[in-house]
């Protein structure tokens, strides 16, 4: 009879219920949605003659609470 320890152990999949505070550490479709978010952000800003100081920190809320 097999014992557990003798099976070979896959990894478990990686889920995440929330991104990492770094986003370094973000999945790759997270980082590019941010990405995407901020060139879209700063496009309206120029257009509409509006700062774009803040418009990383709202791409990365709205990623943060649509993931």
């Amino acid at each position: 009879m097999e014992s557990i320890s003798e099976r070979q152990r896959s990894p478990a999949p990686i889920v995440l219920d929330a991104l990492p505070k770094d986003r370094k550490r973000w999945p790759r479709s997270a980082g590019e949605a941010h990405e995407s978010l901020v060139r879209e952000l700063n496009r309206w800003s120029r257009e509409n003659d509006w700062p774009s100081t803040l418009n990383s920190w709202i791409a990365e809320e709205a990623v943060r609470r649509e993931w």
